[in-house]
């Protein structure tokens, strides 16, 4: 791969009005979500990136390379404190993950990561009747009990707005508790307990929500009309989520983009074994 230049799909499946890029070489991404043709990711016009598995020292290239945006849909690890650098471990975010495509069902494998012990496995294709399917798993592959929460972050074109059932009481800004975000004066729209998130403007702002149900909803206009599309997962309101949150909004000021961040429970992984996090994406015009 050669830095500077915009990544494009290894890899394309598609069912109906839907087609997904993926991109393994690069965290393996889904880099791209087009309904009807109309992008629905994020993705920057060149990127630069490096041969992470060449890396001798992560530590030493993070502190020269910095915080890199690679765009599209991707597995992180929580808790953020725990980051080197502030940057997610490089092996999952940025390595080359292996590709197998199976039985209408894509199966994408990162390195074993030199920074927590451990790999990540996403399994993307279509259900029955059309919906996509992502299942992301943590194998703890060290010799060591790890506590860990799987993070997706999913980066998207504005303008869009973020659904989530949830009162107001249960979405907080992160302003309070991280300074370096600023207090976006943001006013939330609450009815009937669902919570509504603009994403439109260049506004930086994060909010974390604990959910009594577990689905959030992206509408964006589109050529098309208004689309929805509808996030389903599992929840558990009697765990522990490594930022107190189930699902996270972003928004970011110096990109076009906003990102909905689904979390798992924080969990410990005994070594050998893995969690995982199934959620199920259906889009349609509203």
């Amino acid at each position: 791969m050669t830095p500077g230049l915009r990544m494009k799909p290894s890899l394309t499946i598609g069912r109906g009005d839907i087609v997904l890029g993926l991109l393994p070489e690069l965290g393996g991404r889904i880099i791209s979500l087009a309904f009807r043709g109309e992008e629905l990711l994020y993705a920057p016009e060149a990127m630069v990136f490096s041969d992470i598995a060449s890396i001798p020292d992560l530590a030493v290239f993070k502190q020269t390379a910095g915080f890199n945006v690679y765009g599209g849909d991707k597995t992180w690890v929580a808790p953020e404190w725990e980051w080197g650098q502030k940057i997610p471990p490089l092996d999952l975010d940025a390595g080359v993950y292996t590709l197998e495509h199976k039985d209408g069902v894509v199966v994408m494998t990162s390195p074993v990561c030199r920074e927590t012990g451990l790999q990540v496995i996403r399994r993307v294709g279509f259900s029955e009747r059309g919906d996509i399917f992502l299942i992301e798993t943590l194998r703890n592959m060290s010799a060591h009990t790890i506590t860990k929460g799987i993070w997706n972050v999913t980066q998207i074109r504005r303008p869009f707005d973020v659904y989530l059932p949830a009162g107001k009481d249960d979405v907080r800004s992160y302003h309070y508790e991280d300074q370096t975000l600023p207090d976006p004066e943001l006013e939330i729209y609450c009815q009937n307990d669902w919570s509504t998130i603009a994403c439109h403007g260049n506004t930086c702002f994060k909010f974390g929500a604990m959910l009594r149900e577990g689905q959030v909803a992206v509408v964006k206009d589109t050529p098309h009309g208004p689309l929805r599309w509808v996030r389903a997962f599992d929840i558990a309101r009697d765990k522990p989520y490594a930022h107190r949150s189930m699902v996270e909004v972003f928004n970011a000021s110096l990109y076009d983009y906003g990102e909905v961040e689904v979390h798992s429970p924080l969990t410990k992984i005994e070594p050998g074994a893995e969690v995982t996090l199934t959620q199920l994406w259906c889009l349609y015009l509203a």
